[in-house]
C-alpha cells in the first residue's frame, strides 16, 4: 500500500512539475503597437482575441503608442528594454535597426509560409539574405481616373506605356480638363512621382540603393527620370495652384470633373462620392522601359522580434499566427487594406482592392515610399525640392544638387 502511495505521489509530483514547467514555458508576450488609429486598433484587437483563444496559457500585454510618438520612442526602448514583438515599416526604415543588430532573424518562421507571399513582399523584409520581418498589411498606389472624362477626350483605354500615357495627357488637356491633379501643400504626394519614375526608368535595385544613401542624386540616370516629370510640368499637365492644395482638395478636382486622373494611394478610394460609383477606375503607373522589371510602391506594415526580446518562442508563435491568410484577411477586411499573404481573400466587390492585389502580387519589388525608404533629413530636403521643382521645373539641377549635398552630409559618402 505504501509503495502504491509513493508511486502515486511521485506521479502527482511529476505531473505538477510538468504542468508548472509548461506554464512557465508559455509565459508572457509583450507587444508594442503603433496602430493607435481607432479602426486599426479595433482590427488588431479582433485578431488578437483569436490568438489568445488558441494560446490561453500565454499572458499577452499590448502597449499601444500613438504613431508619431512611437517613431521617436522606438530608438530608445528597442536597444534597451524592448517588447517581444514590435510593429514597424518594411524597407530601409527596418534596415536601419537590422544593421544595428537590434532585430532577430526569423527564417524559421518564414520557411513554412514562404510560398504564400509574393516576390516583392519577400524582398521588402530580407536583408543580407535573411528575413527579419513579417508583413501583415500593405496598400497599392497608382492612377485613379474618371472613365467618362477619358471617353470624352477620346482616350479609349487606360494607358499601359509612357507613350500612351503622354498621348492621353495631350488629349485630356485639349478636351478642357486638367489631365493630372495633385496637391502639394503637404509635400509627400509629390514624392510618389519621384519613386515611380525612378523605379520605371532605372529599376528597383538602383532606386533602393539611391534612397539608402548608396547612390548619387546628380547621376544622369536620376536626371533622365526627372526629365519625364519635367516634360509633364512644362506641358501644363498639373494644376497651377497645386502648392496651395491639400491631397483632399486635389482629389475634389477629380470628383468635380475638373481633373481626369490622380496618382495616389488606395486610401483615396474611400473618398469617392457615391454619385460617382462606376465612373472612377484604376490603372497602375505605366511602363517606361520594357527592359526594366515592374516594381510598385506599396507602404507595408510589419511585425518583428527585437534581438533582446525576453520571450522569443512566444513571439515566433505570434508572428506565425500573423502570417496566416485568415489572420491577415480579418485584419485587412476591417481596414480596406490588402494582405501580403496571397492566399488571403479581399472583398470581391471592391474593384480597387482586386486590381491592387493583382499588381502587388506580380511586382518584382516593392518600394515603401520615398519618406520611408530615405533617411528622414534627405527625405525632407527631397520632398521640399520636388514641390519647388513642380513650380519651377528649370531648377531641376539645383534641386538634385541640394539633395545630393544632404545625402553626402548625412551618409558621409
Amino acid at each position: 500500500m505504501m509503495q502504491r502511495s509513493l508511486v502515486a505521489l511521485a506521479s502527482s509530483a511529476a505531473f505538477l512539475f510538468l504542468s508548472v514547467g509548461q506554464a512557465l514555458a508559455a509565459g508572457n508576450l509583450v507587444i508594442n503597437s503603433m496602430h493607435s488609429d481607432p479602426s486599426a486598433k479595433k482590427a488588431f484587437d479582433a485578431v488578437l482575441e483569436k490568438f489568445k483563444a488558441e494560446n490561453k496559457d500565454i499572458n499577452v500585454t499590448v502597449n499601444v503608442i500613438d504613431h508619431e510618438s512611437y517613431k521617436i520612442q522606438i530608438r530608445t526602448w528597442l536597444p534597451n528594454n524592448p517588447p517581444d514583438v514590435a510593429t514597424w515599416f518594411a524597407g530601409n526604415r527596418a534596415k536601419f535597426f537590422v544593421d544595428k543588430k537590434l532585430v532577430e532573424p526569423i527564417d524559421d518562421v518564414w520557411k513554412p509560409v514562404e510560398a504564400d507571399f509574393g516576390e516583392g513582399a519577400k524582398k521588402a523584409v530580407t536583408f543580407g539574405g535573411k528575413k527579419y520581418l513579417m508583413p501583415a498589411t500593405y496598400y497599392h498606389w497608382g492612377f485613379y481616373y474618371r472613365k467618362d472624362l477619358f471617353e470624352k477626350a477620346g482616350v479609349s483605354k487606360a494607358p499601359a506605356t509612357w507613350t500612351e500615357f503622354t498621348d492621353a495627357v495631350k488629349k485630356l488637356k485639349a478636351s478642357g480638363v486638367t489631365p493630372i491633379t495633385i496637391g502639394t501643400k503637404q509635400a509627400w504626394p509629390s514624392a510618389a512621382w519621384f519613386d515611380f519614375l525612378d523605379l520605371r526608368v532605372n529599376g528597383y535595385d538602383f532606386h533602393m540603393a539611391l534612397l539608402a544613401g548608396n547612390g548619387n542624386y546628380t547621376d544622369p540616370k536620376v536626371k533622365k527620370a526627372m526629365g519625364l516629370w519635367a516634360d509633364l510640368v512644362k506641358d501644363g499637365a498639373f494644376p497651377k495652384n497645386a502648392a496651395a492644395m491639400t491631397w483632399q482638395e486635389a482629389a475634389a478636382l477629380l470628383w468635380q470633373g475638373k481633373a481626369a486622373m490622380y496618382l495616389m494611394g488606395n486610401f483615396v478610394s474611400t473618398e469617392i462620392p457615391k454619385e460617382l460609383a462606376g465612373k472612377v477606375d484604376f490603372f497602375p503607373f505605366p511602363e517606361v522601359d520594357p527592359n526594366v522589371p515592374v516594381s510598385q510602391v506599396a507602404p507595408t506594415d510589419v511585425y518583428f522580434i527585437p534581438a533582446k526580446a525576453k520571450n522569443k518562442a512566444n513571439a515566433k508563435k505570434f508572428l506565425s499566427f500573423m502570417a496566416r491568410p485568415e489572420s491577415q484577411q480579418l485584419y485587412n477586411e476591417m481596414n480596406a487594406l490588402l494582405s501580403p499573404n496571397t492566399k488571403a481573400k479581399s472583398d470581391p466587390n471592391n474593384l480597387f482592392l482586386q486590381k491592387g492585389s493583382a499588381i502587388l502580387g506580380e511586382a518584382k519589388g516593392l518600394s515603401q515610399f520615398f519618406d520611408r525608404d530615405a533617411e528622414p533629413e534627405v527625405a525632407k530636403v527631397g520632398m521640399d525640392g520636388f514641390v519647388e521643382f513642380m513650380a519651377y521645373p528649370d531648377r531641376l539641377d539645383s534641386v538634385l544638387a541640394k539633395m545630393e549635398a544632404t545625402r553626402k552630409r548625412v551618409h558621409k559618402k
